[in-house]
């Protein structure tokens, strides 16, 4: 196997264990908010996948698994999808939005 595939294949990789992590979040905040998940638009949900993609690649994996996602608050969700929009409208994740984006998710430890 040629060194291009091999990192063509851990690029892939990684990113199909960043999309089934962000995933298994995602579940764990539709599960907690039962109905008013359908308060949170497509557009806003594609943008919080997006965001937790962002702090997943950004952190550690056992500051990522501390996270209890199952915790966030409506309100919590709101704060970091408004991060996710600025990201968004201005990339690249600064340390400053992914410092603010983990605070909103240590309240949940």
């Amino acid at each position: 196997m040629s060194g291009t595939t091999e990192d063509t294949l851990g690029r892939r990789l990684f990113q199909i264990q960043k999309e089934k992590v962000v995933e298994d979040a995602l579940e764990k905040i539709r599960h907690r908010m039962g109905n008013d998940w359908n308060s949170v638009s497509l557009s806003d949900s594609e943008v919080l996948k997006d965001i937790l993609g962002e702090v997943w690649t950004s952190i550690d994996r056992h500051r990522w698994a501390t996270y209890s996602f199952s915790k966030l608050s409506l309100h919590e969700i709101s704060e970091l999808i408004t991060i996710g929009k600025a990201v968004k409208a201005k990339p690249p994740l600064t340390n400053q939005q992914l410092k603010s984006l983990d605070n909103i998710l240590s309240r949940t430890i």
